[in-house]
């Protein structure tokens, strides 16, 4: 029981189970929205933070070159050097050139110490190949030597750099340090206007990349990533020491208009990138951090999410269970009690509540039809006891008071009747109730009239209706201190029950009542009074109330010889039933009628002999012809019954009469269908005997139909027609099915040809042969046999 309510799909269970999930789920709806919510605003700061990182890499670097375009600045525009690159007076004193290049190298100096986060610093002079240090004048083979010199920065690359017009700004470089080491460096590269298509001079700011970066090297973005920085050409000016390298797929073309976005490596990796540029350097300085290391919080904190969500639905799952199976016992207790008396229909779905609920209905219900049924029963045993009473069968080792007690009734007075009630007619009250079945219309007829006598009594007297077979029998216990009212005061209390049900139901009745006596004990007597009564109901018709008492002197009107039905007129009626004549069968019943009961009166039991006798003769004509099983004795087995069961002898003439109606038309039947079955065995004889005499004579080249009628003698027409209406086909299409059959078999072998076949079989025109052979077969003979050949 218990797996088979888990399992339904109405079973409380189920709306339980979903009740709990959703209180379950709904914390962990809400707390999936607050981690979608606090992921977003997450990332969102995480973002922020980096980009304010970056915006501070920024602001120091910036610093940075703002000095090497301020030490720019200065150098470009210092007289001496202004006055070396573009005065005339070295056309007049040319050697003054050396002395004042000296002299500019000095004023270097000065910077040099002006700025001293300015790793190194030279003007490359184009117009005699010369390079101006602090301090110190090189050419410029040797400055290159001292200052560069290195297999990833050839000298014609560095001299490219120096001759290139109309440029500044910042490029990635390599020097020679102090201590001969090879360094990457920043540099600054400025030049002076052009003259011949060469710049006159170039001014060099050199800063290297590990001052750069360890100004910033303790930021923690540079700890987890790459940060770079890139020239406006996109070159790397400079890279942050990062144990990882960086990826040689990058897309720096992506960079632009695109401050951040995704980016995956051919190796797989993921990468999340953010720009800005400075908007005074023109430099970009790009963020790359592995995504797993950029969201590694976010990560974190998804997975304490998912962690705790996997719990809570664990933890909730499993207390829904326990608290499910501790909430549904007490229910399935009650439904295992409630289904031991009503169980649940069988692969049905039902809802345990539901089922509860009809149970209690069906449990008051039936406290309900089990107080009814008592009341019910109760009246079924006082009915019962009134029967026995009427009928004095009670049992002698019970006293009658003490019963009378136990059944609520009085029987102190000192007269008794008894009162009997036969229902004639209720068909009308039975057509105006259409809501119930026949046998419970007649348990509210005979409530009807129960009620309507034993109120009509009790207004005076005391009385008990029983029912006893189809009859009511009333037993009236009369107040009448007068003896001689006591009959009157009866008829009257039947009459007014036969017309109050009359005129208000449509029932009809007919009452017989008993003579009165003084003691209780002549009750029985006084009900076979009451039944002797009812019984002249069948002579005297219905609607009556009969008193014991006034039928008493026609009790000698019965025949002394019995009933008129002699063995002739017997005779009569049964070759009139045989022979299916129904007039004359008819006439015979009513004069049998006529001499029983209108010029003589019989008694009820000689009446009944008579019905016997008459069902007998019927019963022999249809033995006489062989249908007594098939007669409408076995079709309608009800019909004896009401024959039996008439109330008046009208009742008799009419059922006798509608009974040889039906037994004439049986009979008139049966003959008919015995001539016909004679003339198809006939006919199916001669036509046996025609197809034998065919297949007999079909090589005959005369057999056709006037032989055959001839052979048969008769006319060959009609023999023609006798047989197409049987068989279906003409006797000419017969005798040509035939020979064509026979020609069939000559053709399947090879030394008959079609000529043969038809001489064969009958037919002396070879033409008329395939003719024929085609309208039986579709095909000619010729081909049919070609077709056996292949």
């Amino acid at each position: 029981m218990r797996k088979k309510i888990i399992f339904n799909g109405q079973s409380i269970v189920l709306t339980w189970l979903i009740s709990y999930i959703v209180v379950l789920l709904l914390p962990v709806a809400i707390g999936l929205l607050l981690y979608v919510e606090s992921n977003r605003t997450l990332k969102e700061e995480i973002q922020q933070a980096n980009d304010s990182l970056l915006k501070q890499v920024r602001e120091v670097m910036d610093n940075q070159f703002k000095a090497m375009e301020q030490l720019n600045f200065e150098i470009t525009w210092n007289v001496n050097v202004q006055e070396l690159l573009f005065s005339n007076k070295y056309e007049t004193y040319p050697k003054d050139y050396p002395y004042d290049a000296y002299q500019i190298t000095k004023n270097l100096s000065l910077y040099k110490t002006s700025y001293p986060l300015i790793d190194s610093f030279y003007i490359y002079l184009n117009k005699d190949q010369s390079v101006l240090l602090p301090t110190t004048v090189r050419s410029i083979n040797f400055a290159y030597q001292t200052l560069h010199m290195s297999n990833e920065f050839s000298f014609a690359s560095w001299q490219s750099i120096m001759t290139r017009t109309n440029f500044k700004g910042f490029i990635p470089m390599y020097r020679i340090g102090d201590d001969n080491a090879l360094r990457k460096t920043v540099a600054y590269v400025s030049t002076y206007p052009a003259e011949h298509g060469q710049p006159l001079a170039t001014n060099v700011i050199m800063v290297d990349q590990s001052r750069i970066l360890g100004a910033i090297q303790n930021m923690e973005i540079f700890n987890k990533g790459h940060v770079l920085i890139l020239n406006e050409q996109n070159q790397v000016l400079a890279a942050s020491n990062s144990s990882t390298t960086l990826p040689t797929d990058f897309p720096y073309a992506s960079l632009e208009g695109a401050t951040n976005f995704y980016f995956k490596s051919n190796d797989g990796e993921k990468y999340e990138v953010f720009n800005i540029e400075s908007p005074r350097s023109k430099l970009k300085y790009i963020s790359i951090m592995p995504s797993t290391t950029y969201w590694q919080k976010a990560s974190h904190v998804r997975n304490l999410t998912y962690l705790s969500m996997l719990i809570s639905l664990l933890g909730g799952g499993l207390l829904t269970v326990i608290f499910l199976r501790r909430n549904y016992n007490p229910v399935r207790r009650l439904v295992h009690a409630f289904s031991k008396k009503q169980s649940p229909q069988s692969g049905a779905r039902y809802n345990e509540f539901n089922f509860i609920q009809e149970a209690l209905d069906s449990t008051l219900i039936e406290m309900a039809d089990f107080k009814s049924k008592v009341e019910q029963h109760r009246h079924i045993v006082r009915s019962h006891f009134v029967e026995k009473l009427l009928k004095g069968k009670l049992d002698g080792k019970i006293p009658i008071a003490e019963a009378l007690t136990t059944f609520d009734m009085k029987l102190d007075r000192k007269e008794f009747a008894v009162m009997l009630f036969v229902i004639d007619q209720s068909e009308s009250f039975f057509e105006r109730i259409t809501h119930m079945p026949e046998e419970e219309k007649w348990k509210l007829l005979q409530f009807i009239v129960s009620n309507v006598v034993e109120e009509l009594v009790a207004q005076q007297h005391r009385g008990y209706v029983a029912e006893i077979d189809d009859t009511l029998a009333c037993l009236v216990n009369l107040t009448m201190e007068n003896g001689a009212g006591s009959k009157e005061e009866l008829i009257r209390i039947a009459d007014e029950a036969q017309t109050f049900l009359a005129t208000t139901y449509d029932i009809h009745l007919t009452i017989a009542i008993s003579n009165i006596y003084d003691h209780i004990s002549c009750v029985p007597q006084a009900f076979l009074e009451a039944l002797d009564a009812i019984t002249y109901k069948l002579v005297m018709g219905g609607h009556e109330i009969l008193a014991y008492t006034d039928l008493q002197p026609n009790t000698h009107c019965d025949n002394p010889t019995g009933y008129y039905y002699p063995m002739g007129v017997e005779q009569q009626l049964l070759n009139a039933l045989k022979f299916g004549e129904l007039t004359e069968a008819k006439q015979i019943l009513n004069e049998i009628v006529q001499k029983n009961f209108v010029e003589t009166s019989i008694s009820v039991s000689i009446t009944k002999c008579l019905i016997t006798g008459l069902i007998s003769t019927i019963m022999k004509s249809l033995n006489d012809t062989g249908g007594l099983q098939e007669s409408f004795f076995i079709r309608n087995p009800k019909q004896l019954d009401r024959l039996l069961n008439s109330k008046t002898v009208s009742d008799i003439e009419l059922q006798l009469s509608e009974m040889l109606t039906q037994v004439c038309a049986f009979t008139a039947a049966k003959r008919q269908h015995a001539n016909s079955l004679t003339k198809q065995k006939a006919l199916q004889q001669l036509v046996e005997q025609v197809n034998t005499f065919i297949e007999h004579n079909y090589t005959d080249a005369n057999l056709n139909v006037s032989m055959i009628g001839s052979h048969f003698d008769r006319k060959a027409t009609y023999l023609s027609k006798l047989f197409k209406d049987y068989v279906g086909e003409g006797l000419l299409d017969r005798i040509n099915k035939v020979r064509i059959e026979k020609s069939k078999q000559l053709l399947v072998g090879k030394e008959h040809t079609v000529g043969d076949a038809a001489y064969g079989v009958g037919f002396n025109d070879i033409n008329a042969f395939i003719r024929v052979f085609k309208k039986v077969e579709g095909i000619t003979p010729g081909k049919y046999k070609e077709l056996l050949e292949k």
